[in-house]
C-alpha cells in the first residue's frame, strides 16, 4: 500500500496506492505502513524532507467507514472508541513534530481524514484538477472530523471561516481551498511532484506546526473575540433551528471549535476525540452511515443486479408522454449521452415539450449552473417524434402517460407494434400494478416499472418495479440504464402503489385523519416539520395535488381489505372527496389546505371545526411517524420490499423520511421489534386498527428474527 522512494536530491517520497481500490481510504493497516515510512525517512540522515502523495488520481477519500460499526457494538465504551481512533491522531501529531519538512501533494480529491492528513503536514500542494474536491463531509454522516480537523482548520484560517466548512460539510475546489488558506499552492498536475520537492529544497516553510511556536496566536482570536463569539452564537441558533435537535454533530463541532480554541493543541485534540466517540456511538450516526453511505453505495453499484446478464447501455431511448415527467426523463437521459425521441398524442405537444426542456436548460446556463456545451448537446440529442413509429430502433421506451389503465394499455400495444422484440417497455406509473399492465403486452417479460420522482433532474431515486413475468435480463438492463443516467435504483416487488407511494399516502392520510378529528391543521403541520419531514402532510398533499391523492386513496381502498383498511380510509377519504368537490386541488389550483394568494406567502385555509382540547405534540408526531413505518412494514410483509436497507434508502430519497432515524426499518431496529409491536398495539387501542402490524412481523418478533439491520438477517426474506 505504501511505496517509498528516495531521490538523488535527498527528498523521500511516500506514495499511497491501495491495491484493489479505486480510491485510497485511511484504515489501520495503511496508517501503520505510512507511519513506518515516515519513521524510516526521519531516521535517515540522507533524507532532507518528505513528500506524501498518492499513486491514484485522487489523494485520500477519507476514513474507512467499515470500522465505525464496531465502535457502536454492545459493551464498547466511549473511552474504548477514543483508544480505537487515537492511532490516527497520534500519527498526524507525529508528522507535525517529526523535525523534518513534510509536504502533502494531492493529485486530486482529499476529503475527511485525507484532508486532515494534509493539514498535519507542514506544507500543502494540490494539482489543478477540475473535479478534485476538498472538505469535511463527516457532519453529513452524523460525525465530526476526529483526527484534528476541528482544531487545525480554525488554527489555520480562523474560527469564523471554519464554522460553515465544518458544520456544513460542503466540499470546495483546490482553488477555493487555497484562497481561504487550507492549501499553500495549486499547480498543474504534471508539475505536482516537482513543486512539492521545490517547496522543501527552496526552504519555503519552516518544519513544524505554527501552533507549536510560543509566539503563535489563533488567527482572528479565540472564541471570546467579539467577531468569533457572534459567529458562534449565530451558528448555534441557525443550526438548532435547522436540525430541530435531531442531529447532534453540528453542535458538537461548534463546541469543539469553541472549547478547543482556548486549549493547547494536544489537549484540544483529546477533547475532539471525546466528542467523536460520543457521536459515533449514537443511533443518528450509525443510521446515517448505514443508510446514506453503505445502502446508497450498494444501490449505486447495482449489487442486486442479476450477475449472469452482460452489462448493457442504452443508445436510443423513447419517451412516451411529453408532460413534466416525460420532459424530465428525456432531459436526464440526453445529458447522459443518450439519443432521445419524445412522442405525445400530437406532434405539436412533443415540439413544445422539447422547447420547454431547452428553456429550462437555458435558465440554468444563465444562472451559471450549467455549461452552454451541455445545453447544446442536449438540444442535439432530443428529437420530437411524430408518432409511435418514431420509436423504431429504441432499446428502451419509458411511458409517462396518464395514470389510467386503459391509456397505458393502449400505449403498450402501440409501442410494441413499432419496436423490435428486444426492446424494453418501462412504465413510470406510481401506483398501477405491473402485472396488470403486462396483460396488455405481447412480451410481458420485457415490461418493467421505472418510477421516477419529480423533478426528475433533481431527484436521485428510481423505484424499479419487477412484475411476476419480468425477466432477469430486463431487470439487469433497466438497472444499467439507471446507472447510465446517474440515478440510484431500489428494486421492489409488484403490488398496488408499490412501496414509496403507499408510504407517502400513509403520511398524508394520517394528517387528513387528524384534521377530521378536529386537530388544528397548524399543529399538524408544525409537528410534521418538527419530526424532521421537509413539510407537513397537508402541504405535501397540496404539492402532489389533492385530486391526484384522492384518486390514489380510492384506488388503494379497492385493494386494501380488513378492519385496519376500513379504519384507515373512512375519515381521510371523506375529506379527500370534500376538498375535490370544493375544487380545492392544491397549489396548482391556488387553493387546497393552503391558500396561495398571488405575490404573497401561502397560508393555511381556515375551514372545519377545531376541537377545544388538542393532543400533545409528541402524540401527533408519533402518529405521523408510525403511519409511515407501519405501511413500510406492510410492504415488507406483502413481499413488495425485499431488501430493507434499500427500502430505508428509498424512504429518504423518495419522500424525505427523516434521515436521522435511518429509515422505517432502521427505526424498528433501534427501538427493538418487541417494543415497536407493543407501541403499535397501544396505538390500535387509542387510535384505531390502522396501526395494526402485519402478522409476519409478530411472527418474526416472536422467533427473535425481527432485526432488519442492513439486510443482514436473510432468514427474514426467505419467504419472498
Amino acid at each position: 500500500m505504501i511505496k517509498t522512494e528516495i531521490g538523488t536530491n535527498g527528498i523521500g517520497h511516500l506514495i499511497i496506492d491501495m491495491p484493489g481500490r479505486s480510491m485510497n481510504v485511511l484504515e489501520p493497516l495503511l496508517v501503520a505502513g505510512l507511519r513506518a515510512g515516515v519513521e524510516s525517512l526521519v531516521a535517515s540522515a540522507d533524507v532532507k524532507g518528505i513528500v506524501i502523495r498518492s499513486g491514484k488520481a485522487s489523494f485520500i477519500a477519507g476514513a474507512d467507514l467499515q470500522q465505525m460499526a464496531a465502535f457502536a457494538a454492545p459493551g464498547v465504551t466511549p473511552q474504548q472508541v477514543v483508544e480505537g481512533v487515537r492511532y490516527l491522531g497520534d500519527f498526524f501529531r507525529r508528522i507535525e513534530t517529526c523535525g523534518k519538512p513534510v509536504v502533502a501533494a494531492a493529485s486530486g480529491t482529499a476529503l475527511g481524514g485525507g484532508l486532515e492528513l494534509m493539514l498535519a503536514c507542514h506544507y500543502r500542494i494540490a494539482a489543478d484538477v477540475p473535479k478534485a474536491q476538498f472538505g469535511f463531509p463527516e457532519v453529513k454522516l452524523g460525525l465530526l472530523p476526529g483526527a484534528g480537523g476541528t482544531q487545525r482548520v480554525p488554527r489555520l484560517i480562523g474560527i469564523a471561516k471554519s464554522i460553515p466548512m465544518l458544520t456544513g460539510g460542503a466540499s470546495m475546489s483546490a482553488a477555493e481551498a487555497q484562497r481561504i488558506g487550507l492549501l499553500d499552492e495549486v499547480v498543474p498536475a504534471e508539475a505536482l511532484v516537482v513543486a512539492a520537492e521545490a517547496a522543501i529544497l527552496d526552504g519555503r516553510f519552516t518544519p513544524g506546526a505554527p501552533w507549536d511556536r510560543k509566539e503563535w496566536k489563533l488567527p482572528g482570536g479565540d472564541a471570546y473575540a467579539p467577531a468569533n463569539a457572534a459567529a458562534l452564537m449565530i451558528a448555534t441558533s441557525q443550526l438548532n433551528a435547522a436540525t430541530k435537535g435531531h442531529y447532534p454533530a453540528p453542535i458538537a463541532i461548534l463546541r469543539c471549535i469553541h472549547d478547543g480554541s482556548k486549549l493547547p493543541i494536544d489537549r484540544a485534540l483529546k477533547l475532539e476525540m471525546q466528542y467523536f466517540a460520543q457521536l459515533v456511538q449514537s443511533d443518528v450516526a450509525q443510521n446515517l452511515i448505514r443508510t446514506t453511505f453503505f445502502a446508497k453505495q450498494a444501490a449505486d453499484k447495482l449489487v442486486r443486479r442479476p450477475p449472469a446478464v452482460p452489462k448493457s447501455s442504452i443508445s436510443r431511448l423513447g419517451v412516451l408522454g411529453a408532460g413534466f415527467m416525460g420532459q424530465g426523463v428525456a432531459r436526464v437521459s440526453a445529458q447522459a449521452g443518450i439519443d432521445v425521441v419524445l412522442v405525445d398524442r400530437e406532434p405539436a405537444i412533443a415540439d413544445r415539450a422539447r422547447d420547454a426542456i431547452l428553456q429550462s436548460l437555458d435558465s440554468e446556463v444563465a444562472a451559471g449552473k450549467l455549461s452552454a456545451d451541455t445545453r447544446d448537446a442536449v438540444a442535439k440529442r432530443v428529437k420530437a417524434g411524430d408518432a409511435h413509429e418514431s420509436f423504431a430502433g429504441c432499446e428502451l421506451v419509458v411511458e409517462a402517460v396518464l395514470e389510467d389503465p386503459s391509456v397505458k394499455a393502449d400505449a403498450i400495444r402501440r409501442t410494441e407494434a413499432h419496436t423490435d422484440g428486444s426492446a424494453i417497455f418501462a412504465s413510470n406509473t406510481s401506483a398501477l400494478p405491473i402485472d396488470g399492465l403486462a396483460q396488455s403486452s405481447a412480451r410481458p417479460d420485457h415490461l418493467i416499472g421505472l418510477h421516477f420522482f419529480s423533478p426528475v433532474h433533481k431527484m436521485a431515486l428510481v423505484e424499479v418495479v419487477v412484475g411476476s413475468q419480468t425477466s432477469e435480463q430486463t431487470l439487469a438492463r433497466a438497472l444499467d440504464y439507471c446507472a447510465q443516467i446517474r440515478k440510484t435504483p431500489i428494486i421492489v416487488g409488484d403490488g398496488y402503489g408499490f412501496y414509496t407511494t403507499r408510504c407517502v399516502d400513509a403520511y398524508i392520510r394520517e394528517g387528513f385523519r387528524m384534521v377530521s378529528e378536529g386537530v388544528s391543521p397548524a399543529l399538524i403541520e408544525n409537528c410534521g416539520v418538527a419530526l424532521g419531514m421537509p413539510v407537513g402532510p397537508l402541504a405535501l398533499a397540496d404539492e402532489v395535488g389533492i385530486d391526484v391523492m384522492r384518486h390514489v386513496a380510492h384506488f388503494f381502498r379497492s385493494h386494501e381489505k380488513g378492519e385496519w383498511a376500513d379504519d384507515k380510509h373512512e375519515l381521510a377519504n371523506q375529506l379527500f372527496d370534500a376538498k375535490v368537490e370544493a375544487k380545492r386541488f392544491g397549489r396548482k389550483s391556488g387553493a387546497g389546505f393552503y391558500d396561495y394568494p398571488e405575490g404573497s406567502p401561502k397560508r393555511l385555509h381556515r375551514a372545519g371545526a377545531v376541537s377545544e382540547t388538542q393532543p400533545s405534540t409528541d402524540a401527533i408526531q408519533e402518529r405521523l411517524l408510525f403511519a409511515q413505518i407501519v405501511e413500510a412494514v406492510r410492504c415488507w410483509a406483502d413481499g413488495v420490499v425485499q431488501d430493507t436497507s434499500e427500502a430505508d434508502l428509498g424512504a429518504q430519497l423518495a419522500w424525505a423520511f427523516p434521515s436521522y432515524l435511518g429509515g422505517p426499518f432502521a427505526y424498528v431496529d433501534d427501538v427493538g421489534g418487541k417494543a415497536f409491536v407493543a407501541r403499535c398495539d397501544a396505538l390500535v387501542r387509542t387510535c384505531g386498527p390502522r396501526f395494526e402490524v402485519p402478522e409476519r412481523l409478530r411472527t418474526a418478533v416472536h422467533a427473535r428474527e425481527w432485526n432488519f439491520e442492513a439486510g443482514m438477517r436473510p432468514a427474514l426474506y426467505a419467504a419472498n
